[in-house]
């Protein structure tokens, strides 16, 4: 087969979501032709696709070595760099991609999308004007440029774009989400509750709609629905909330050091390297050997207790949370850590414990509130989980003021 023959099938894989068989194929078509620069070009595709953006971007940049004008490149690895973060890199890309492609409605809609990151709404605003000018009937659009014009309090104008958006994609449920708010926002709460209803009942794991639906029924007064709506939006962001490390980066960030520096100290930091590149059986190792050589530092019991978290181990983690507790009994981490693991397992009497116990030495920690109001929740005692959700909203709002 032909290396064009080659690359059409390994697109083919791509779009039918195989993108290990595809990166496979597209391997064979570069060691044929090396300066290939559509098959570079593809497989980053296919590594942006599974997540893996750093390994994307030198894909996507061999292809613009390869091809210096190539504008679909430049706009693909501007998208890997925004998911990386990578800002000012992201918008150079998106910038250069538009002078190549100036009719081309994506480059504006990614340029749009990074801006209303930045909360730059009027020129998120601004770009998705050009994108729809280019492209009338791209409902996408209208939804983004009506995100713009809500966050930047444009109620009035999110409804004309959101009203498009339906017309154009009528179960779209993200549209449904953010009209439910600027409803909201009109007090006009029973077209808002229609909406945040619609969105869930087209996606029924749509944790902002819950969210969105449980402010509006505490407007309403309805605490009890409110409750269930907080506890399932809760359910949804996490597994464990506000503990288990989802990524790589929230787990480097919860890593300690150690103060002292000596050997068992030099293994925790290999071990919070090794952590922080996804090597979780060799940190695993390194903190073992620094607390067989040194049974008695916290920290390292933590960071072990951490990784077992990212790793599922949850009875595991537990453990080594516990041993924090017993060589410091003042660790508030380590026991609203052991507490939401304890509930997630079924000890609710437990979880309850070290909940409250993180609060004594904690009053105002607004994710313990939330974090026991889920617990007493699942105990039948709907009263004090109210109670709890508007103690850890009122802490969240009140915090959120005093840092801006």
């Amino acid at each position: 087969m032909s290396a064009k023959g080659l690359l059409n099938r390994g697109v083919d894989l791509a779009r039918r979501q195989d993108c290990i068989g595809a990166i496979a194929i597209f391997n064979t078509v570069i060691e044929q032709l090396p300066n290939y620069a559509k098959a570079y070009y593809n497989r980053g595709c296919a590594h942006y696709a599974m997540g893996e953006h750093s390994i994307a971007i030198e894909d996507f940049s061999w292809a613009i070595h390869l091809t210096p004008h190539y504008a679909v490149a430049y706009l693909n690895r501007g998208n890997s760099q925004r998911h990386l973060g990578h800002i000012d890199a992201a918008l150079e890309d998106f910038e250069r991609g538009i002078q190549l492609a100036p009719l081309a409605a994506r480059g504006y809609c990614n340029r749009g999308l990074l801006r209303l990151d930045l909360a730059d709404y009027t020129g998120a605003v601004r770009d998705f004007d050009y994108a729809l000018k280019l492209q009338p009937h791209f409902s996408q659009v209208y939804l983004w440029r009506g995100i713009s014009w809500l966050r930047c309090g444009k109620s009035q104008s999110a409804l004309h774009d959101l009203n498009r958006s339906l017309a154009l994609h009528p179960d779209c449920a993200d549209a449904y989400n953010n009209r439910g708010l600027a409803y909201f926002y009109q007090i006009d709460y029973d077209r808002s509750l229609a909406d945040f209803d619609q969105a869930i009942l087209l996606n029924p794991d749509f944790t902002d709609a819950y969210n969105n639906r449980a402010n509006l029924k505490t407007e309403l007064g309805d605490y009890p629905g409110a409750m269930a709506d907080y506890c399932k939006a809760l359910r949804l962001n996490l597994t464990l909330p506000n503990v288990c490390p989802q990524t790589l980066g929230q787990l480097q960030k919860s890593l300690q050091d150690c103060p002292v520096p000596d050997r068992a100290a030099l293994l925790n930091h290999r071990g919070n390297t090794r952590a922080a590149l996804g090597d979780s059986d060799g940190a695993l190792d390194d903190y073992t050997e620094a607390l067989r050589l040194n049974p008695n530092q916290a920290n390292v019991y933590h960071n072990r207790g951490l990784v077992k978290l990212y790793i599922h181990q949850y009875e595991r983690a537990s453990a080594d949370f516990s041993a924090v507790i017993q060589l410091n009994p003042q660790s508030a981490d380590a026991l609203i850590s052991r507490g939401s693991i304890r509930q997630y397992l079924g000890d609710l009497d437990g979880a309850l414990e070290d909940i409250n116990r993180v609060l004594e030495l904690q009053p105002q920690f607004s994710a313990a509130y939330v974090n026991r109001s889920l617990i007493r929740f699942d105990r039948g005692d709907h009263v004090g989980a109210v109670s709890d959700i508007d103690l850890g909203l009122t802490l969240t709002q009140r915090h959120a003021v005093e840092a801006s």
